[in-house]
């Protein structure tokens, strides 16, 4: 049961079989895990959002349409759910560039100074991401991160795979106006 498809799992557990719905779980904890992280930034909190995801899939799941795939439905979820998270907590959001790594100079060896920079850049490129609108922050991360072509993102946001494109470009461009490489007014 290891390579059955998403689609013939999703039967399967429709029929009865309901302990296969832990290798979709198996499957899609981390990429649903990542979209928890990226919004919530605690990972206590993520953990909570993740398994809240796969209880909304499972009770679900006979929603879902078998003539389409299985991995954009799943993810249009969890979207939905960290969208909602997102709301309900905004007040309460730490920003993980606003983390302080608090170690004194003089124990800083240029390896450290090194990886200090490299957490920097990191740092600057979540703050950009952060500026992003959530459609378009999640597309790119969609694209980069998951790597998952264009057509399945256009499948999660009910969008045209051109619409798509511009959204990645456009936020793209943005993100390198905000990182110093670009001519613009800033982020919009």
């Amino acid at each position: 049961m290891n390579n059955a498809s998403d689609e013939t799992l999703v039967q399967l557990v429709l029929k009865g079989e309901t302990q296969l719905f832990a290798k979709i779980v198996e499957r899609y904890e981390w990429p649903v895990y990542n979209l928890m992280y990226r919004y919530c930034r605690s990972e206590p909190e993520a953990d909570d959002l993740t398994q809240d995801v796969f209880l909304r899939v499972y009770d679900r799941l006979s929603s879902f349409n078998r003539n389409r795939r299985f991995f954009p439905w799943l993810y249009t979820l969890a979207v939905n759910r960290a969208n909602d998270w997102h709301r309900s907590n905004a007040a309460k959001r730490t920003n993980l560039v606003e983390l302080h790594w608090d170690i004194p100079e003089a124990e800083v060896s240029a390896d450290q100074e090194e990886k200090m920079l490299s957490r920097e850049e990191v740092g600057n490129l979540y703050k950009a991401l952060d500026e992003l609108p959530d459609v378009t922050r999640e597309m790119i991360m969609l694209r980069y991160q998951q790597e998952l072509p264009v057509f399945e993102i256009a499948d999660i946001f009910k969008a045209s795979e051109s619409a798509v494109k511009m959204r990645i470009a456009r936020g793209l461009a943005k993100m390198k106006v905000f990182l110093g490489g670009g001519r613009h007014e800033g982020m919009e």
